[in-house]
């Protein structure tokens, strides 16, 4: 960012002279997609402008872009009050949706939960329909992968975010075991997205593992998939009581503490004697995702309210899990994104399903697969090196599609036979914002913590909570039973080759 900061999150730009950039956040309950505005950051108490902006993931400017607009109200899409405009936003430097309407929220839309600007993807998105109706997507389909966070530097790895399709290198090229289910809106899950867990274990390097359901295999946790929120998952009292009976561990100067930083709300240990196991999570009559501990434990990071770069804490261990206090008890647990450094997402809007993988981190990437409007995976799609610029209209030039754009099946050629999919990659080593994009070609085959302002930070009820909601028992999920789903098998091959290099959000 502009402030010389860096922070994990999806690279986007903003304007057509020279683009404004920011790091965002892939919203799976949001329609729009929202840039907070320097005049408006609604920053913790404290922050200075520069700390703001990397809160926020950057700030807009209208009178920095000479492309920019006004439009109407989109208030009855999301319910959030803004200042609605339009500007050119780009995917990459030769790729634009030009009048893309977004909003500048006139509050804080969720706080220390989800501090950064919002990219939106929701049941009905704006982008994902705009890239549809023009002929860029075969479907409202994405796919995330958050990145490596934890661990050394080399370690670490860039995530991705597929619009329209897959990354196939993810999932066992399409032969991995899947959890797929339909989206639940009848739910208090705003995205739609409603697991059950019936199984959390404790997995020890000398290979024996221990449930922190205590044998009770009658109890299984609802909870709530939302990519975008702080940390691994709020998890209820009682699973956190047992998890700390056997995991043990030391809070800092004996005193419960949580951290105010990144992971906002997650617990800190002292770093000796802090759980160094993995975590599995089971997913019922389905598959299992395994957490590595350098996903679990991870050094807690904060932005330093002076000057908006990040800084670590090296007196603690952030163990990245969000224990529902007494206040909450009836909350539904919330999966957040720290989840999807060990699992890989995709949702399809015009099934109405989402899936969810364990993520195979060590897989050759690149092998992007679009994705129709039946969920299935027909054809190959390969990066290519693209020549001159892609430009995309916004919604008011796609309500009369012309004959180039118009959407189609997965059997029709696409438009030209150009593009087809949009690959775009979260992030690149530890804390910084970079976008791995690639226009692709298709081929026809394949307690209370105190701030340092003093007072105490008592977290706000997530947006995605509930009350009452938590059953001991949970009752049965309304159409939305996992069920295993078979992937086709791509034929032949195709080498995915980076486009125009990386670019980093600073």
């Amino acid at each position: 960012m502009t402030n010389g900061a860096r922070m994990r999150g999806i690279s986007i730009g903003v304007g057509s002279d020279a683009p404004q950039t920011f790091s965002v956040f892939a919203s799976a309950d949001n329609n729009e997609t929202y840039l907070y505005g320097k005049s408006g950051g609604h920053c913790p108490e404290g922050f200075s402008d520069s700390a703001c902006r990397t809160f926020r993931g950057g700030f807009y400017d209208p009178e920095s872009s000479h492309s920019n607009g006004t439009t109407e109200s989109r208030k009855s899409s999301d319910g959030v009050d803004a200042l609605w405009l339009t500007d050119t936003f780009q995917l990459q430097t030769n790729f634009l949706l030009k009048d893309f309407g977004f909003g500048i929220p006139y509050a804080d839309l969720n706080a220390e939960w989800i501090s950064q600007a919002q990219l939106g993807l929701g049941r009905n998105s704006t982008l994902l329909n705009v890239l549809k109706n023009a002929g860029r997507i075969t479907s409202r389909a994405y796919s995330l992968f958050w990145g490596l966070v934890g661990g050394p530097e080399n370690q670490q790895m860039p995530g991705s975010l597929v619009l329209g399709g897959l990354d196939q290198a993810f999932i066992g090229n399409g032969k991995a075991e899947n959890l797929t289910s339909s989206l639940n809106y009848k739910s208090n899950c705003s995205t739609g997205m409603l697991v059950s867990i019936n199984d959390i274990s404790l997995n020890w390097p000398n290979g024996t593992d221990t449930s922190i359901f205590m044998g009770s295999q009658s109890s299984a946790i609802q909870a709530c998939i939302a990519p975008s929120f702080a940390g691994l998952m709020t998890i209820p009292f009682l699973y956190w009581r047992n998890f700390r009976t056997l995991a043990g561990g030391e809070y800092p100067e004996g005193t419960e503490t949580r951290s105010v930083g990144i992971n906002y709300f997650t617990m800190l240990f002292q770093p000796e004697g802090v759980y160094y196991g993995d975590l599995t999570f089971s997913f019922q009559n389905s598959i299992s995702i395994r957490i590595p501990n350098t996903e679990l434990v991870v050094p807690d990071r904060s932005i330093a309210p002076s000057d908006g770069q990040i800084v670590t804490n090296d007196t603690v261990r952030n163990l990245v899990l969000n224990p529902i206090q007494a206040g909450n008890v009836n909350d539904l647990p919330v999966i957040g994104r720290l989840f999807f450094s060990s699992a890989y997402l995709s949702v399809n809007h015009d099934t109405e399903t989402f899936s969810l993988w364990q993520a195979d981190t060590k897989a050759e990437l690149g092998n992007i697969a679009g994705l129709d409007e039946k969920n299935q995976i027909n054809d190959v799609f390969c990066a290519a090196e693209s020549h001159g610029t892609s430009e995309v209209p916004g919604p008011r030039a796609t309500s009369t599609p012309t004959p180039t754009s118009t959407p189609r099946s997965s059997a029709a050629p696409l438009s030209g036979g150009r593009i087809a999919g949009i690959v775009v990659g979260i992030v690149i080593g530890l804390l910084i914002v970079a976008t791995l994009i690639f226009l692709v070609l298709r081929r026809n085959r394949r307690g209370v913590q105190v701030r340092e302002d003093g007072k105490e930070d008592t977290p706000p009820v997530p947006p995605y909570h509930s009350r009452p909601n938590l059953l001991t028992v949970p009752s049965e999920l309304p159409e939305n039973q996992p069920q295993e789903k078979k992937w086709s098998e791509l034929q032949g091959e195709c080498d995915a080759a980076e486009l125009d290099g990386t670019s980093s959000s600073r």
